[in-house]
């Protein structure tokens, strides 16, 4: 058996998703913009191939667009112009969502993406968590109804990760304000 044949094989599925919840869980605990993007960007792109060697192709696609998405994001910088590209993404996802639709698991992929496009195209990272924690619950609903157990579980110990980063930010301004 080669390695193109192992990767091909739909039962691979949940070593992408393995590597997914690894870039998953450790984005939410770096600091800067940049990193945490850098973090969702492989965890889009493995979340993507597992989702595809399960059949999911809604949730592939909206993976796939959210990593374009990021790439974006990240190539912005402080350009806010370029930076305002990523609301373009959208309504690319909403047409992927209608083109692949396949009922409450497209709702919830969909809705998860669309928050965490949001989220990405903050330049402050408060903001960013924020927003982003509000896409966790659509993400693991969405894992759950198509069964996805690895990206189930870096989903909810992404939340709960990202919920201490969130808190820990939120402190650290609070004690810098005063």
């Amino acid at each position: 058996m080669t390695v193109t044949t192992t990767l091909l094989d739909p039962a691979a599925a949940p070593v992408f998703g393995l590597a997914g919840l690894a870039a998953q869980m450790g984005w939410p605990l770096l600091r800067s913009r940049e990193a945490m993007l850098t973090g969702q960007l492989g965890a889009a792109c493995c979340f993507a191939t597992s989702y595809s060697l399960m059949g999911q192709e809604t949730a592939t696609a909206v993976c796939l667009i959210g990593a374009i998405q990021t790439t974006v994001a990240l190539m912005a910088g402080e350009r806010l112009w370029l930076s305002r590209m990523g609301y373009v993404f959208l309504p690319v996802v909403l047409v992927a969502g209608v083109l692949t639709f396949s009922g409450l698991p497209t709702i919830f992929a969909i809705t998860a993406c669309c928050l965490s496009m949001i989220g990405r195209m903050q330049s402050d990272t408060l903001r960013l968590r924020g927003i982003q924690l509000t896409a966790s619950p659509f993400g693991a609903a969405h894992d759950v109804v198509v069964g996805a157990w690895p990206c189930l579980i870096a989903a909810t110990l992404s939340f709960a990760i990202a919920l201490a980063g969130y808190r820990r930010e939120l402190r650290r301004r609070r004690i810098g304000a005063s």
